[in-house]
């Protein structure tokens, strides 16, 4: 099994929280509006490319028809209205709204997951690619396959097949009341699932059990000036916790406010294969468990505003619960490293009133962490578990220690080069480790 964010105590993503997520089985509660007004459709064309004028109706059944009927190439404008249903884009298109909360999308009451289990309301397939512009996408709780890890797969908008999705100017909100964590619920492949908002983007998708690996699951893609809201997994994700992790993306200038997350990971930004993710802002609520998670990949991750990420006990007790101690209490991330492999740079990120700045967990490959700002962290800054790394010329200021170093399964150790460190209440370093492992601090 691929690791997850979080190895140790959870992220609520941890295996010793979310094993029993993938047993608990929930129930819906949903909303779903209907409104529009048909309209008669037209053909034009502009700059030699084909453009349709999409029917405005309650149901998206004219619109698939118009995707699946469309020229290779084609544009589709989608008029102000409500459309409620599912779209599949197995074709090259450019699907543009009328603009954020003109042009709104929803799914309707019963979706229907496809060979993987995926509840999405737009979903990219068989290696084409898509441009999406202009409109909101409003994500009402579904019945999602959890994965070994107790995630659910669907949401928004998914990427799979070795396609290409270009997104931008979209708005992408979960909509309806909080999940009902007392009953069960059956994806359509029969297999326990979990209700969930999910994700809003997930580029490339995973590798669930009893499917097997027969499906190209990668992804690749641009995210840029999305809006995400309320999900209860990744807003925006890249690559799959399962399968192959192939997918690249490039996330910038986004606005992600994180879930809460009931039972699971409510995390802002995760990259699984390659990214660049930089000058998005990452903002949590309460519940919401982290704001950028890099695992078993690299990734540029620079210029990022993140905040507001600390543990709460709520909506249910929370096991292990929120705490200082770095290796069995659980805390909540500003940036979360996991495993990486060579060539993840953090860069210039803006940091503030999170439990734990920047966490580095082994094993992996050290990365290029540099000129960051950490500022009143609930437990501490600078968190190492199992890793070397070196912080150069960041700025650490406030909370009880700079640094919180673990040595669980081997010796760790953090070595803090030209960094501004103070205000700190109780000390600079919170140092915990297992025999025989050590666990150390060298101040440059």
């Amino acid at each position: 099994m691929q690791t997850e964010p979080r190895t140790r105590p959870r992220i609520r993503f941890s295996v010793a929280v979310v094993s029993g997520a993938l047993f608990v089985l929930l129930m819906l509660s949903m909303m779903s509006g209907a409104a529009g007004v048909r309209m008669s459709s037209g053909t034009g064309s502009a700059a030699g490319t084909a453009v349709h004028q999409a029917p405005a109706s309650t149901s998206l059944t004219p619109l698939q028809h118009a995707i699946n009927s469309a020229v290779p190439g084609s544009t589709i404008r989608l008029p102000p209205g409500l459309f409620v249903g599912q779209i599949v884009i197995a074709i090259n298109v450019t699907l543009l709204g009328a603009g954020v909360g003109k042009t709104i999308v929803e799914p309707a009451a019963t979706m229907n997951p496809d060979s993987l289990g995926n509840v999405f309301v737009i979903e990219v397939e068989q290696g084409v690619t898509v441009q999406l512009s202009g409109m909101t996408v409003r994500v009402t709780e579904q019945c999602m396959l959890a994965n070994s890890i107790g995630v659910a797969t669907g949401g928004g908008v998914g990427v799979r097949d070795n396609s290409t999705l270009n997104i931008w100017d979209v708005s992408i909100v979960a909509y309806g009341p909080s999940p009902n964590l007392d009953q069960p619920c059956t994806t359509g492949l029969d297999s326990p699932g979990m209700y969930s908002f999910g994700r809003a983007v997930s580029i490339g998708l995973d590798d669930p059990p009893g499917v097997g690996a027969a499906f190209q699951v990668e992804g690749h893609g641009t995210i840029h000036h999305v809006h995400t809201q309320g999900f209860d997994i990744f807003s925006l994700s890249v690559g799959g916790v399962r399968g192959p992790t192939g997918s690249t993306a490039t996330i910038t200038n986004n606005l992600v406010i994180v879930g809460p997350g009931p039972y699971t990971a409510a995390y802002g930004i995760v990259a699984y294969g390659v990214s660049t993710i930089s000058h998005n802002v990452v903002v949590g609520v309460p519940g919401s468990d982290g704001g950028i998670a890099v695992v078993l990949t690299s990734a540029l991750v620079t210029d990022n505003v993140i905040r507001n990420f600390t543990c709460t006990n709520a909506p249910f007790p929370i096991t292990p619960p929120c705490g200082i101690d770095p290796l069995y209490d659980d805390q909540d991330l500003g940036i979360f490293l996991a495993s990486i492999t060579p060539g993840t740079v953090v860069e210039h990120n803006a940091i503030d009133s999170v439990d734990a700045g920047i966490l580095v967990e082994g094993p992996g490959a050290p990365a290029t962490i540099i000129h960051n700002t950490i500022r009143n962290s609930t437990f501490y800054g600078i968190d190492l578990i199992d890793a070397n790394q070196t912080f150069e010329h960041d700025t650490v200021i406030g909370g009880p220690y700079g640094v919180a170093v673990g040595a669980a399964s081997s010796n760790s150790t953090a070595v803090l080069l030209d960094n501004t460190l103070g205000g700190f209440t109780v000390g600079l370093a919170l140092l915990e480790a297992n025999y025989p492992w050590v666990a150390n601090v060298v101040v440059r």
